[in-house]
Order: C-alpha cells, then structure tokens, then sequence
C-alpha cells in the first residue's frame, strides 16, 4: 500500500530549477532543503508566497455547522442567502439536470431541505472558492468555464457509480485545478509551460511545472484545499489526480473513494473534451485503462456515456 500523502504530506521542490526572477520561494526553498523549516512551517510561507487566499467567512461557518451533531441549518441558509451572487449561483447549480433533483428550488432553505445540508455546503463552498479566484482575464474566464463543466459532467456522472456522492463530485470537478489560476497569476510564463505539459505525451503533465517552477498546479491545489478544510480525501484527490502511478499503487480498498474520484476526473475531463471537439486528449491516453478497469466500462459504456453527455452539453463550436 502506498504511503498516505493526505496524512504527513511531504512537499516536494526541485531547487536546482528555481527561476532567478522568484528570489522568495528560492530563499524558502533552500531553508526546506538544508532542514532549516519545519514542513509545516514551509507549507504556511509557500501558502503565503503564492497569495493563495485565507478562506472566507461562509465557509469558515459552513465547517463549523458541518462539524456539529446538530448543525444550525437557519444559520447556514442566511449565511449563504447575504450573498447574492453565491445563493444565485448555488440555486443554479442544484437545478441543473445533472443533480437530477426533479423539482426546482426557489431559494437556499428549500435546497438543503431537498438536498440535504452537507450537499449544499460542498457546493456552496465549491462555488466560493471560484468566485475567490476566478475572473481577472479572458484566459482565467474559459479557465472557469471548462471547470465548471467539467464539475457539472462530474455530478452527473456520479448517478451511474455507486459510492460517488454528486456534491463531492461537483466540487472535485470544480476545484482538482485549482492552482492552475493562482499560478497563472504569480508566473507570467505558466501559460507557456502549460501548453508544453498539454503535448507532451511521454511524461507526467507536472513535470513541466516542476522543473520550471519548483511546484506544480497539484501541490498549490491541496495546500489551498487543505487551508480552506476540505475533506481530507478531497485534498488527496487534487493533489494526486495527474499521478500515473495511483491505480497501481494505491489500495484499492482503502484507498477506494480517492480512485474514484481521480478516475472520475479523467472520465469528466475527456467527455467534456470530446464534447468541445478540442484535439488531441493526452492525458485521457494516459488514465484511460486504469479508469475503464477502475469503473468496469466497456468501449461501448463509454460511448454512451459520452453520447449522454453531448446531449446534455451540446458543443458550443
């Protein structure tokens, strides 16, 4: 079995290929390396270094109530309804047909009484964390736009496997590349070896980012997901899901609901490609038999699954 990286998560940082232009995290990364910072410590600064954002109050509250045997769900509902923005988004999340609630809520009491409290908390708190990241330019705008399709596919697929809850799914779906923005706005080069990381099909799509940057859009992700208090499983997800290794090495019944939902990004990710007609799909070529054995899919069930998908997420080209 495989080490646990979600519990005593280690960071990992290629020093030698530090860019001069980052003297910050070359100083940081240094300190890490002759043993000089507590891992901790070091996850804090790089957290710090790369601006990634404290988390908001909604969310803060939304643990809080999550946490308790009795959660305040009054509490919760005004807490989410003061922003307008979010309740709206949130609504319109939930009514779409890949939840498949088959009446429409009108407003953020009636949605945790249909769906429940900790299904609208992980979508709430999904949809707060792009709000906190997201915008700024085109680049970040089609960024936003393909993950939330992305999630949204996510969710309905999760109705066809069993032990994959839709809001957990939704917000994975959302969130998995989540440093992607944040290193976008600290690098103004990230774009570039990004495209490289999307033709290279003889390597892991990080390695790229390592090497130029010292850190990868996966690393950035947890260490976000972690301080804003997502599941422990959800953390590891984010920061395993482009690790071509997990479907050998890791447990698969322990470590069953962390397959899942990488499997299920791969799954999403490449339907929502194909919907899009958007070239060649490298990483789908990489996962694609560990998803398929993962789930039991033939050729002919991943066919229907996209054929679904088209119908429900017509191509906009």
């Amino acid at each position: 079995m495989r080490s646990r990286r979600a519990h005593g998560y280690v960071l990992r940082v290629i020093y030698s290929a530090m860019p001069p232009d980052i003297p910050s995290l070359r100083g940081l990364c240094g300190e890490r390396r002759a043993g000089g910072m507590k891992e901790l410590d070091f996850d804090q600064q790089l957290v710090k270094d790369l601006a990634i954002p404290p988390r908001p109050q909604v969310v803060t509250i939304l643990f809080e109530e999550m946490s308790r045997d009795h959660p305040d769900l009054n509490r919760v509902a005004k807490q989410i309804a003061t922003d307008v923005g979010l309740a709206g988004a949130m609504l319109k999340a939930v009514n779409s047909p890949q939840f498949g609630l088959g009446r429409k809520v009108s407003s953020v009491p009636q949605a945790i009484s249909v769906m429940g409290f900790k299904n609208v908390a992980n979508i709430a708190t999904a949809l707060v964390i792009k709000n906190s990241l997201g915008g700024g330019n085109a680049a970040l705008e089609r960024f936003w736009d393909t993950a939330e399709k992305v999630a949204l596919i996510s969710a309905r697929l999760a109705r066809q496997f069993k032990g994959i809850a839709a809001d957990e799914a939704y917000t994975v779906g959302l969130f998995h590349d989540v440093g992607i923005p944040l290193l976008m706005k600290r690098f103004d080069n990230y774009r570039e070896v990004l495209m490289r990381a999307n033709s290279e099909p003889g390597q892991s799509f990080t390695a790229g980012e390592d090497a130029a940057f010292s850190t990868n859009h996966t690393v950035v992700g947890f260490l976000l997901a972690r301080s804003w208090g997502l599941s422990a499983t959800l953390c590891e997800a984010i920061r395993s899901h482009h690790d071509m290794g997990l479907f050998v090495s890791a447990d698969p019944v322990a470590d069953l609901d962390l397959l899942n939902h990488v499997a299920l990004i791969h799954l999403a990710e490449h339907v929502q490609h194909l919907t899009m007609r958007d070239g060649d799909d490298l990483e789908w070529d990489k996962f694609q038999g560990a998803v398929m054995c993962h789930f039991g899919l033939s050729e002919d069930d991943l066919l229907d699954i996209v054929e679904d998908a088209q119908r429900a997420f017509p191509s906009r080209h």
